[in-house]
Protein backbone atom coordinates (compact mmCIF):
# COMPACT_ATOMS: atom_id res chain seq x y z
CA UNK A 1 0.00 0.00 0.00
CA UNK A 2 2.37 2.20 0.87
CA UNK A 3 4.33 2.21 -2.51
CA UNK A 4 0.73 2.39 -4.36
CA UNK A 5 0.18 6.07 -2.20
CA UNK A 6 3.76 7.09 -3.66
CA UNK A 7 3.35 5.93 -7.23
CA UNK A 8 -0.27 7.99 -6.85
CA UNK A 9 1.57 10.74 -5.52
CA UNK A 10 3.76 11.05 -8.25
CA UNK A 11 1.16 10.69 -10.67
CA UNK A 12 -0.79 13.59 -9.37
CA UNK A 13 2.24 15.86 -9.52
CA UNK A 14 3.56 14.76 -12.71
CA UNK A 15 2.88 16.96 -15.89
CA UNK A 16 4.88 14.58 -18.41
CA UNK A 17 1.44 12.14 -20.00
CA UNK A 18 4.64 9.86 -20.61
CA UNK A 19 5.90 9.64 -17.14
CA UNK A 20 1.96 9.76 -15.92
CA UNK A 21 1.43 6.61 -18.22
CA UNK A 22 4.09 4.77 -16.93
CA UNK A 23 3.30 5.46 -13.24
CA UNK A 24 -0.33 4.32 -13.87
CA UNK A 25 0.78 0.62 -15.41
CA UNK A 26 2.99 0.85 -12.23
CA UNK A 27 0.15 1.36 -9.98
CA UNK A 28 -2.22 -1.30 -11.93
CA UNK A 29 0.86 -3.65 -11.47
CA UNK A 30 1.06 -3.07 -8.05
CA UNK A 31 -2.73 -3.85 -7.30
CA UNK A 32 -2.15 -7.12 -9.23
CA UNK A 33 0.70 -8.12 -7.37
CA UNK A 34 -1.20 -7.38 -4.07
CA UNK A 35 -3.64 -9.71 -5.41
CA UNK A 36 -1.29 -12.38 -6.41
CA UNK A 37 0.26 -12.55 -2.64
CA UNK A 38 -2.51 -12.25 -0.34
CA UNK A 39 -5.36 -15.08 -1.08
CA UNK A 40 -7.64 -12.81 0.79
CA UNK A 41 -7.28 -9.92 -0.90
CA UNK A 42 -7.77 -11.84 -4.49
CA UNK A 43 -10.70 -12.91 -3.21
CA UNK A 44 -12.09 -8.71 -1.70
CA UNK A 45 -10.92 -7.81 -4.64
CA UNK A 46 -12.33 -10.15 -7.19
CA UNK A 47 -16.06 -9.53 -5.73
CA UNK A 48 -15.99 -5.97 -5.81
CA UNK A 49 -17.17 -4.43 -8.82
CA UNK A 50 -14.33 -1.21 -8.67
CA UNK A 51 -11.35 -3.39 -8.47
CA UNK A 52 -12.04 -6.72 -10.45
CA UNK A 53 -12.38 -3.92 -12.79
CA UNK A 54 -9.13 -2.60 -12.30
CA UNK A 55 -7.73 -6.16 -12.70
CA UNK A 56 -9.21 -6.81 -15.91
CA UNK A 57 -7.76 -3.26 -16.70
CA UNK A 58 -4.73 -4.06 -15.92
CA UNK A 59 -4.41 -7.59 -17.54
CA UNK A 60 -5.73 -5.27 -21.19
CA UNK A 61 -2.40 -2.59 -20.64
CA UNK A 62 -0.19 -5.47 -19.68
CA UNK A 63 -1.28 -8.37 -22.52
CA UNK A 64 -1.80 -6.00 -25.25
CA UNK A 65 0.84 -3.76 -25.22
CA UNK A 66 0.66 -3.01 -29.45
CA UNK A 67 -3.08 -1.01 -28.35
CA UNK A 68 -1.86 1.15 -25.31
CA UNK A 69 2.12 1.83 -26.08
CA UNK A 70 4.20 4.18 -24.48
CA UNK A 71 4.39 7.59 -25.99
CA UNK A 72 0.32 7.21 -27.31
CA UNK A 73 -1.76 8.74 -24.94
CA UNK A 74 -5.52 10.68 -24.99
CA UNK A 75 -5.64 13.86 -22.49
CA UNK A 76 -8.73 15.56 -21.76
CA UNK A 77 -9.53 19.21 -20.62
CA UNK A 78 -10.54 18.79 -16.68
CA UNK A 79 -9.99 22.97 -15.88
CA UNK A 80 -9.29 26.28 -16.77
CA UNK A 81 -8.54 29.31 -14.70
CA UNK A 82 -8.79 32.91 -15.84
CA UNK A 83 -7.11 35.99 -13.76
CA UNK A 84 -7.59 39.37 -14.79
CA UNK A 85 -5.46 42.17 -12.97
CA UNK A 86 -5.01 45.88 -13.94
CA UNK A 87 -0.99 45.05 -13.54
CA UNK A 88 -0.80 41.89 -15.89
CA UNK A 89 -3.68 41.75 -18.14
CA UNK A 90 -5.34 38.75 -18.61
CA UNK A 91 -3.98 35.33 -18.60
CA UNK A 92 -6.16 32.16 -19.13
CA UNK A 93 -4.30 28.60 -18.21
CA UNK A 94 -6.12 25.08 -18.71
CA UNK A 95 -5.31 21.57 -17.46
CA UNK A 96 -5.54 18.65 -19.20
CA UNK A 97 -5.52 14.93 -17.71
CA UNK A 98 -4.51 11.59 -18.84
CA UNK A 99 -8.19 9.54 -20.27
CA UNK A 100 -8.91 6.39 -21.12
CA UNK A 101 -11.86 6.39 -23.82
CA UNK A 102 -14.31 4.19 -22.92
CA UNK A 103 -14.48 2.77 -26.80
CA UNK A 104 -11.33 1.66 -26.60
CA UNK A 105 -12.71 -0.64 -24.02
CA UNK A 106 -15.78 -1.20 -25.93
CA UNK A 107 -14.35 -2.67 -28.94
CA UNK A 108 -15.41 -6.10 -30.22
CA UNK A 109 -11.66 -7.33 -31.46
CA UNK A 110 -10.70 -6.73 -27.82
CA UNK A 111 -14.03 -8.28 -25.80
CA UNK A 112 -13.80 -11.13 -28.03
CA UNK A 113 -9.82 -12.03 -27.08
CA UNK A 114 -10.72 -11.21 -23.63
CA UNK A 115 -13.95 -13.64 -23.74
CA UNK A 116 -11.29 -16.49 -25.13
CA UNK A 117 -9.14 -15.85 -22.23
CA UNK A 118 -11.82 -15.36 -19.76
CA UNK A 119 -15.73 -15.01 -19.34
CA UNK A 120 -15.34 -13.70 -16.01
CA UNK A 121 -12.92 -11.16 -16.83
CA UNK A 122 -15.44 -10.06 -20.28
CA UNK A 123 -18.08 -9.81 -17.45
CA UNK A 124 -16.14 -7.80 -14.63
CA UNK A 125 -15.18 -4.91 -18.06
CA UNK A 126 -18.40 -4.99 -19.52
CA UNK A 127 -20.42 -4.25 -15.91
CA UNK A 128 -18.29 -1.54 -15.51
CA UNK A 129 -18.32 0.03 -18.55
CA UNK A 130 -22.55 -0.22 -18.76
CA UNK A 131 -22.39 1.66 -15.42
CA UNK A 132 -19.77 4.91 -16.35
CA UNK A 133 -21.86 7.18 -18.26
CA UNK A 134 -19.15 9.26 -19.43
CA UNK A 135 -17.83 8.79 -22.68
CA UNK A 136 -13.70 9.11 -20.77
CA UNK A 137 -12.56 7.13 -17.47
CA UNK A 138 -10.14 9.64 -16.39
CA UNK A 139 -7.15 8.02 -14.75
CA UNK A 140 -6.16 10.39 -11.62
CA UNK A 141 -10.08 9.36 -10.51
CA UNK A 142 -9.22 5.47 -11.05
CA UNK A 143 -6.20 5.99 -9.11
CA UNK A 144 -8.19 7.84 -6.09
CA UNK A 145 -10.51 5.17 -5.86
CA UNK A 146 -8.63 2.49 -6.08
CA UNK A 147 -6.71 4.30 -3.04
CA UNK A 148 -9.21 4.18 -0.89
CA UNK A 149 -10.26 1.16 -1.82
CA UNK A 150 -6.88 -0.80 -0.78
CA UNK A 151 -6.38 1.62 2.52
CA UNK A 152 -9.96 0.31 3.55
CA UNK A 153 -9.17 -3.08 2.64
CA UNK A 154 -5.59 -3.25 4.42
CA UNK A 155 -7.29 -1.29 7.94
CA UNK A 156 -9.80 -3.76 7.80
CA UNK A 157 -7.45 -6.83 7.50
CA UNK A 158 -4.49 -5.44 9.90
CA UNK A 159 -2.49 -4.74 7.36
CA UNK A 160 -2.05 -1.48 7.95
CA UNK A 161 -0.24 0.44 10.27
CA UNK A 162 0.83 4.33 11.40
CA UNK A 163 3.96 3.99 9.64
CA UNK A 164 2.43 4.38 6.15
CA UNK A 165 0.95 7.85 7.18
CA UNK A 166 4.67 8.90 8.79
CA UNK A 167 7.28 10.07 5.98
CA UNK A 168 10.07 8.00 5.52
CA UNK A 169 12.86 8.39 8.10
CA UNK A 170 15.63 8.54 6.09
CA UNK A 171 18.46 6.23 4.61
CA UNK A 172 20.64 3.91 6.25
CA UNK A 173 24.56 5.04 5.16
CA UNK A 174 26.27 1.50 5.33
CA UNK A 175 29.50 0.56 4.26
CA UNK A 176 31.06 -2.86 2.85
CA UNK A 177 34.01 -3.76 4.96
Amino acid sequence: MREMRHIADLFSKGKDFDEQWILFKAYLNTVHSLSDNDSNAKSDFHNNELMSFVLVLRNIIHHQPAKWHFGKHDVCPTGMSITIGKAKGMKVTGSLSLVIQKDTLENLELQEKLARNSRRQLTALQISLKKNQGPLLVVSNIIQDIQAYVEQYCKQNDQYTDAYDNEPLGYNLIQNV
